[in-house]
């Protein structure tokens, strides 16, 4: 009877550890991870375009960055002298722009060009400088022909050669203005000539109608003529009152027209201020006065 009841007892305590060693390999064995975790912890390696797409951001400033970097590596190759022949360039066309062209000596457009062809021969900025100082010499020398100032025309050719002597501009531009004073002299001996010839029969001629020295006449219909054929019927009281100094009586109907003959008059007698009185009457005549 107690070989049976420790038989029991043993196979009760078998059976009570082999319960607990259940248990515990229950409780240590490892869980696993879900399939979601699994699927994001394998996402980058499974798209290699996706890893490259969410590089690009990071790249792109970098990209960016280097661009006034490699400015400021430009602008530091510049040497000493460079930088200098830069500067001299940068106020000739201060100059230029504020018509400082050949004064004052110590600050003028042409100063600063020549020199930094000086240092730098063929730079193009210091030639194009050069060449817009002729320009503005030759543009003001024919203006001034058009109002018949040959002598300012003449004294701006001079200023444009001191400048660059073999730009052909100075010698198109000298060849314009001498044409274009010969063509006002010659109308000029053109319009004197046919004031002295007879306009009627000799008994028409009276007392009246003849020229005096001094005295000339001018077409009744002198301005509808062209503004050239109008200051080449005026020229020769404008020639002679330059020499003389001679006060003018313009003899007009038209109050307005008289006037204008006098500021035409006036305007191109550069050296001192024509004097003059107009006269209601209709001799369509200017006299030079004795005074």
């Amino acid at each position: 009877m107690s070989k049976n009841r420790i038989l029991i007892l043993i196979l009760v305590l078998f059976m009570t550890g082999c319960q607990q060693t259940v248990k515990t390999a229950k409780d240590t064995q490892p869980r696993q991870e879900p399939p979601i975790q699994e699927a994001e912890t394998s996402k980058p390696t499974s798209s290699g375009n996706e890893a490259t797409a969410a590089d690009l951001p990071a790249e792109s400033p970098a990209e960016l960055e280097s661009e006034p970097l490699a400015e400021v590596r430009v602008e530091k190759m510049l040497t000493p002298a460079q930088r200098l022949t830069q500067q001299l360039i940068e106020q000739g066309e201060s100059a230029l722009t504020a018509e400082r062209l050949l004064t004052p000596v110590e600050d003028n457009a042409n100063l600063y060009f020549q020199a930094a062809l000086g240092r730098d021969p063929g730079n193009y900025r210091a030639i194009q400088g050069i060449s817009a100082i002729v320009d503005v010499y030759t543009q003001w020398a024919w203006q001034s022909a058009q109002r018949r100032e040959y002598s300012k025309a003449a004294r701006y050719i001079d200023s444009a050669r001191s400048v660059n002597p073999e730009d052909p501009t100075i010698v198109e531009m000298d060849s314009r203005i001498s044409d274009l004073k010969a063509r006002r002299e010659n109308a000029a001996r053109i319009a004197i000539k046919k004031r002295s010839e007879p306009t009627g029969s000799d008994t028409d001629t009276t007392e009246e109608s003849v020229v005096k020295a001094g005295q000339f006449r001018l077409p009744e219909t002198l301005f509808s003529l062209s503004e050239d054929e109008i200051i080449a019927q005026i020229q020769p009281i404008i020639d002679e009152v330059s020499k003389t100094n001679q006060s003018l009586a313009i003899y007009w109907p038209n109050d307005k027209e008289a006037r204008l003959i006098y500021q035409i008059i006036n305007s191109r007698v550069t050296e001192f201020r024509v004097r003059a009185m107009t006269y209601h009457r209709a001799d369509y005549m200017v006299e030079l006065q004795q005074d």
